[in-house]
C-alpha cells in the first residue's frame, strides 16, 4: 500500500456510528431545543405561553433588534426551530455519525448560541425558553465533540439537513405571511376609513384659504450661538430625574379656552398648508422610525406642513405608561427641545433628524455635536438645558396632552386633525396625503384642526370595531333579556379592580331594562387555574371564581348572582372566613360550598371560559390572538378597546349609544 493511500486511510474515521449513549444524549438535547424553539414560534403566532405575556423577557427579546435576522426581517425563533429540527432528524438518520462539515455547522451553531446568551444577559432579557434552547444546543455540541464517530457517506445526512431546514422554514414563512396579510387587510380597511374622514373634514371646513401672520420666528440661516459657560461640564448623562409621586402624575387639563391650534412647537412647511401633519412620536420607537422616511419624502412637497409632539415610552418623563421600553427616550426628547430653545426651529429639526437617524441612542452629549456640524457647539451649555426642568416640563406637557387625546401607542398621526388609522400599512402616510391632495383642500392653519378628546375617541374606537362571533358559552351566566338590543359580555376576574368597575356598570345598566343582557365569563389572573398566565398575580382569583360557580351548582342562577355581586364588592378584602359568612347569609351550607368548589364540574366551567378566551381574534394591533388583559369587555359583539378614563363614564356612553340613546 502506498504512503498516500495509507495516509488517506488514517484520515478516514473507522467508526460509522456513535455509541448508543451518545445518540440518546444528542437526541435528548436537540429535542429540548426543538420544543423550546417551537414554543417561541407558537407564541409568535398568538399562543399564550407562561412567562411570555406583555412586558415579559420573551416579548422584549422577540421585539428587540436581536429578535429578527437583519435585512430579511426573519424571526430568530423561526431560524432556530428550522435549524434544530433539521439537526435532530439528521442526527438520528446518521446515528450520531456526522460528516465533518456538519460537525462544523454544529460548532457554528454553538457560537451563535453563545452570542445570543451574552445578548440576553447584558440586555436583561432572560427569556426562559430562549435560554433553555441555547443551553440544549451547547450540550448537543459538547456531545458531538465527545464522539469521534463520522460517516464516510455524507450525502444522505447533508440532504436530510438541507431538506428539513428548507421545508420547516417554508411552512413557518407561509404561516407568517398569512398572519401578516390578515393584519394588512384590516389596516387597509382602517386606512380607507381614515382617508374618507379626512376628505369629509376638509370639505366641511373648506372655503377661502386661511392665512395668518407667522406665529413662530422664521428659521435662522445659521444656528444662534449657545450661551457661554465658565467651565466645561461633564460629558456623560446624569442619572434620570426622579419620577413625580403617583398622586402628582395625573394628566393636567390642557387649556382649551378658544380651542388652541393643534400643532407642535416647531414646524416644517408653511403655517397655512392644505395638508397639516401632527405626530406623537418617540425617537426610540421602532414604528416611529419606520414612519419617519415617509415624513421626509412628504417634506419635498410644498402643500404639506409637519410638526411633532413627544410621547416616549419612558417613565422618567412620561407618567402615563406602565413600563419603560425606550430607556433613552426622555433624554432624546429633551435634547430635541433643548436644541429648539437654543437654536430655534432649524436647530430643533437638525436634532430631530439626527436622533431618528441614530434611533435616539447616545450616552454622551458630545455625540450630539454631529447634529449641528457647528465648531462652536458648547456641550456644557447644552447639557445644562437638557437636564433642566424646562425641557422636562415641555416633554411632559406633550405627554399630558396626548393623554387628553386618548393616546396609548406611538406613532399616533393626525392629518388635518383626523387620526390616521392603518398607519402601519405600507406607505400609508404617503397614500393618505396623495388621496387628500387630489381633493384640492384649501390652505389653512392649525386653528381648524381639533381632534376628538379621549372620551370621544374611546367611544369611536368601539363603534368602528368589527362585529365578532364570540365563542360559545356552555354555562351562560346571564342577567336580563333573552333577545337583547344591548348585549354586554365581560371576561374578567373577581379580584381585579377594573373588572369590578365594569361589572358594576353593566349590572346597573341592565337593571330595570327589558332590552339589555349582561353575561359574565371567568378569566382569573392566576396560573393555578389559568394556564395562559405565568404568575399568581391575583392570589384569590381562582378561589373566588370557584366560589361563584359552586354557588350556582348549589342554589341556581339566582344564588350565583348573589355570590357574584358579593365577590365583586369584596374583591379587595376576600378571605375564606368572609366567604363562609356570606354563604351562610345566602342560605348555603358553607362546608358544602367549599367541597363543591373543588369538584371537577366547577373547575371545568372556569376552564371552559379560559379556553374560549384563547379563541378570540386579535383584539389589538401588535398583540397575538386571544385575551391578554382583563376585563375583556364586548358590547353588541364589538370589543371595547379602552373605557377607563378619570372623570368620564366611557362605558356608560357606549351602552347608551348601543341602546340608541343620545350620549
Amino acid at each position: 500500500m502506498s504512503g498516500k493511500s495509507k495516509s488517506k486511510q488514517q484520515a478516514t474515521p473507522v467508526t460509522s456510528s456513535a455509541s448508543p449513549a451518545a445518540i440518546v444524549l444528542g437526541t435528548l438535547f436537540l429535542a429540548l431545543c426543538v420544543v423550546m424553539s417551537f414554543m417561541l414560534v407558537v407564541e409568535h403566532f398568538g399562543a399564550n405561553l407562561p412567562g411570555c405575556g406583555e412586558g415579559s423577557p420573551c416579548e422584549q427579546a422577540a421585539n428587540s433588534v436581536w429578535g429578527k435576522v437583519p435585512v430579511v426581517n426573519w424571526p430568530v425563533s423561526f431560524l432556530g426551530l428550522a435549524y434544530f429540527l433539521a439537526a435532530l432528524v439528521t442526527w438520528l438518520v446518521a446515528r450520531g455519525a456526522l460528516p465533518t462539515h456538519l460537525r462544523n455547522v454544529a460548532r457554528l451553531g454553538a457560537l451563535g448560541s453563545l452570542f445570543f446568551c451574552v445578548i440576553l444577559v447584558f440586555e436583561h432579557m432572560l427569556c426562559g425558553y430562549c435560554l433553555a434552547a441555547h443551553l440544549g444546543n451547547f450540550a448537543f455540541w459538547f456531545t458531538v465533540e465527545l464522539t469521534g464517530a463520522r460517516t464516510r457517506r455524507p450525502t444522505p445526512a447533508v440532504a436530510t439537513a438541507g431538506s428539513l431546514f428548507v421545508l420547516a422554514s417554508l411552512i413557518m414563512g407561509v404561516s407568517d405571511w398569512r398572519q401578516r396579510e390578515s393584519i394588512r387587510q384590516q389596516g387597509e380597511v382602517d386606512l380607507d376609513a381614515s382617508i374618507k374622514a379626512m376628505i369629509d373634514r376638509s370639505q366641511q371646513t373648506g372655503g377661502e384659504a386661511v392665512v395668518k401672520p407667522p406665529t413662530k420666528p422664521a428659521p435662522a440661516t445659521q444656528p444662534a450661538p449657545a450661551p457661554e459657560v465658565a467651565e466645561a461640564q461633564p460629558q456623560t448623562l446624569p442619572p434620570p430625574a426622579e419620577p413625580e409621586p403617583a398622586e402628582e402624575a395625573v394628566a393636567e387639563p390642557v387649556e382649551r379656552e378658544g380651542l388652541p391650534p393643534f400643532t407642535g412647537r416647531y414646524r416644517r412647511g408653511p403655517e397655512a398648508a392644505p395638508i397639516r401633519i401632527v405626530m406623537y412620536t418617540g425617537y426610540q420607537c421602532p414604528d416611529c422610525n419606520r414612519v419617519e422616511p415617509q415624513v421626509r419624502r412628504l417634506l419635498q412637497r410644498d402643500d404639506v406642513s409637519v410638526s411633532i409632539k413627544h410621547f416616549p415610552f419612558c417613565s422618567d418623563c412620561n407618567p402615563h405608561i406602565r413600563r419603560t421600553t425606550q430607556p433613552n427616550g426622555c433624554w432624546a426628547a429633551r435634547a430635541a427641545e433643548a436644541a429648539g430653545i437654543l437654536w430655534g426651529n432649524e436647530g430643533f429639526w437638525k436634532m430631530h433628524d439626527w436622533l431618528f437617524d441614530h434611533r435616539g441612542a447616545f450616552t454622551k452629549l458630545e455625540q450630539l455635536k454631529e447634529a449641528f456640524h457647528d465648531p462652536d457647539y458648547n456641550v456644557g451649555a447644552f447639557r445644562r438645558l437638557v437636564v433642566s426642568d424646562r425641557t422636562l416640563e415641555l416633554v411632559r406637557q406633550d405627554c399630558n396632552e396626548a393623554k387628553e387625546y386618548g393616546l396609548y401607542f406611538s406613532p399616533m398621526i393626525f392629518i388635518n386633525g383626523v387620526e390616521l388609522r392603518g398607519w402601519h400599512v405600507h406607505n400609508a402616510l404617503i397614500r393618505a396625503v396623495d388621496e387628500l391632495s387630489k381633493t384640492n383642500p384649501p390652505p389653512s392653519t392649525a386653528d381648524h384642526d381639533h381632534p376628538p378628546l379621549a372620551v370621544e375617541k374611546y367611544v369611536s374606537d368601539w363603534r368602528e370595531q368589527d362585529v365578532l362571533t364570540l365563542p360559545a358559552d356552555k354555562y351562560a351566566r346571564s342577567l336580563g333579556a333573552a333577545e337583547p338590543v344591548v348585549d354586554i359580555v365581560v371576561w374578567g376576574g373577581f379580584e381585579e379592580p377594573n373588572t369590578a368597575q365594569a361589572d358594576i356598570a353593566a349590572r346597573a345598566f341592565v337593571a330595570g331594562r327589558e332590552d339589555a343582557r349582561y353575561t359574565f365569563r371567568h378569566y382569573p389572573f392566576n396560573s393555578d387555574c389559568n394556564s395562559n398566565i405565568s404568575d399568581q398575580r391575583h392570589p384569590n382569583a381562582c378561589t373566588m371564581s370557584f366560589a361563584a360557580e359552586a354557588a350556582e351548582h348549589l342554589g341556581g342562577m339566582e344564588v350565583y348572582w348573589k355570590m357574584h355581586a358579593w365577590l365583586m364588592e369584596h374583591h379587595d378584602s376576600f378571605s375564606e372566613e368572609a366567604l363562609r359568612a356570606a354563604a351562610t347569609e345566602m342560605g348555603l351550607d358553607a362546608d358544602k360550598l367549599l367541597e363543591t368548589m373543588a369538584t371537577a364540574d366547577v373547575q371545568a366551567a372556569i376552564a371552559d371560559d379560559i379556553e374560549m378566551a384563547k379563541t378570540l381574534p386579535r383584539l389589538r394591533l401588535g398583540m397575538p390572538k386571544g385575551l391578554h388583559s382583563i376585563p375583556g369587555v364586548f358590547v353588541n359583539n364589538k370589543h371595547v378597546p379602552r373605557w377607563t378614563l378619570p372623570g368620564e363614564d366611557v362605558l356608560g356612553r357606549i351602552l347608551k349609544e348601543a341602546a340608541g340613546q343620545a350620549p
